[in-house]
């Protein structure tokens, strides 16, 4: 078993695949307008993603976070990635306000495997 199976129960079967870094790029379009994965990337409307994986919330020193993140004690697991990514105003009302989230399991496991990657 790998460890993307592993972390990401809910796609992994017996005979799928385990979540593709290079699918989840294509996923991350959706981002692309507020984030950047790259850490040398100035902020945008949103803090970059590099490293999100493991992160304190709110952690970065130069991004002003919204008032519903600031303040709460959590790490981006991809557990809570996944919830997030799945139905981010039931999560973290008024975060994102633009992105209604990813319905299907196998694309936010894909946007979560190419999160971990280092940054391009």
């Amino acid at each position: 078993m790998s460890i993307a199976i592993a972390l990401f129960p809910a796609v992994a079967s017996s005979t799928g695949p385990a979540p593709s870094a290079q699918e989840g790029k294509q996923h991350f379009i959706r981002c692309a307008a507020c984030h950047s994965t790259n850490a040398a990337d100035r902020s945008a409307t949103g803090p970059h993603l590099n490293g999100i994986v493991g992160r304190a919330a709110a952690s970065l020193p130069h991004f002003a976070y919204a008032s519903e993140l600031r303040g709460q004690d959590f790490k981006w697991s991809p557990a809570r990635l996944d919830a997030f990514l799945e139905s981010p105003r039931t999560t973290h009302p008024g975060m994102c306000p633009t992105f209604n989230g990813l319905a299907k399991a196998e694309h936010r496991a894909a946007l979560i495997a190419y999160l971990q990657q280092p940054a391009d």
